[in-house]
């Protein structure tokens, strides 16, 4: 019932964000693939108004973004249920456990999920990309799909499609350049360094994406 629920909404809020969207001049040069299932990487995240893009963009496609949110959010009284509404899948911080297995493991039981990482972590500059969205993939046993925003030229953006194969220096080289080719934030001064932490420095702890 929920399910359905959810899917009459989807329908009828399609209609007007996805509507004000083309209206606003943006388009879309190449859509989400046709998978049950995938990781969504959303790049570059520069501003706010991101998630309204990549929304516009699941949306339009029919399906439900999930993303992680603090879980401090889930548990106020009016904002919770808010955030549980639009697939806010609630993230402890603060605990040392490894969040790319629980993650993982919500893909594996789901019939059709798309989960919605931001690597950067933030909408500030930073020197490393968290690395949450691979190892959930790749446990996961689902592709990565990569997404660009492109503010000067209005489009977004879904053309790269990425297997995990468990060598992430490698995968993340095809990833790198992709996205030195493609996406410009809305404030690119704030576009975050296309790197990974040094070997040896990474933590599964630091894998999942930063809540927003």
């Amino acid at each position: 019932m929920w399910l359905s629920l959810q899917r009459g909404a989807l329908e009828v809020v399609r209609f007007f964000v996805v509507g004000l969207w083309h209206l606003g001049g943006w388009r879309l040069i190449q859509g989400l693939p046709e998978l049950d299932k995938y990781v969504a990487v959303a790049v570059p995240h520069t501003a706010n108004i991101d998630y309204y893009h990549m929304l516009s963009v699941m949306i339009g496609a029919r399906r439900f973004p999930h993303v992680t949110v603090k879980d401090s959010w889930i548990k106020t009284p009016i904002i919770g249920p808010m955030m549980k509404a639009l697939g806010g899948i609630p993230i402890d911080r603060s605990a040392s456990h490894n969040v790319s297995d629980q993650l993982a493991a919500r893909l594996r039981a789901a019939e059709r999920m798309v989960l919605v990482f931001t690597p950067e972590g933030t909408r500030k500059r930073t020197e490393y990309w968290r690395t949450g969205f691979y190892y959930t993939a790749y446990k996961a046993g689902v592709p990565i799909v990569c997404v660009y925003v492109d503010y000067p030229r209005k489009v977004v953006s879904a053309e790269l499609i990425l297997e995990p194969t468990g060598d992430l220096e490698a995968d993340f080289e095809i990833i790198k350049a992709y996205y030195e080719a493609n996406g410009v934030g809305k404030r690119p001064e704030n576009k975050s360094v296309l790197a990974l932490k040094p070997r040896g420095h990474q933590a599964e702890v630091d894998e999942a994406a930063e809540a927003q």
